[in-house]
């Protein structure tokens, strides 16, 4: 499985979801074969990771330091398994890229609260019932023009703990770190 999380400039929040989704995975069992990406709407194609995002993931001892920013394309999305927006902006923006992505372009928080509520137990059951789910709302703003530390930290406090939730989809709690 391709995993592909979009965000906007592909700086702050979709690299930091990937690293933490590519952290929990390489400590699961079962789930050889999954590659987790990133993207952006208006992609800043070749920059670094936004350093307070870095710092983020190096205090949970993750090493972000190799990342490089990349625009989303409709060869990217056509690649993609899932495409995991952090806003509806993102998913409506790899729509109008690639319109047959739609049965596998989710927001970061819907897929999340879904496996909260009990609604979605895995991703394999997902095409089955996608169109019963109910509606979600709650998105992960945007925190690049944030002064203040204490902000942009509760920004990826909120994406981890939805990054979590995905997890469980893909493997049992028992084998996450």
């Amino acid at each position: 499985m391709n995993i592909l999380f979009v965000c906007t400039g592909n700086i702050c929040r979709s690299p930091a979801a990937e690293y933490m989704l590519r952290d929990v995975l390489a400590h699961a069992e079962d789930v050889s074969g999954t590659t987790v990406s990133s993207a952006g709407t208006a992609g800043m194609t070749g920059y670094g990771m936004d350093p307070r995002s870095l710092d983020y993931l190096g205090v949970r001892e993750i090493d972000g330091a190799g990342f490089t920013a990349r625009r989303a394309n409709r060869k990217i999305l056509k690649s993609s398994d899932l495409v995991i927006g952090l806003d509806q902006s993102h998913v409506d923006a790899c729509l109008a890229i690639d319109p047959s992505a739609l049965s596998r372009t989710f927001r970061l928080h819907q897929l999340a609260e879904w496996h909260r509520n009990g609604d979605l137990h895995t991703l394999s059951e997902l095409p089955a019932v996608r169109r019963s789910l109910p509606p979600v709302t709650g998105d992960h703003e945007d925190p690049i023009g944030f002064t203040s530390g204490e902000d942009y930290v509760r920004v990826l406090d909120g994406i981890a703990a939805d990054v979590r939730e995905v997890a469980a989809l893909l493997v049992p709690v028992t084998a996450q770190r």
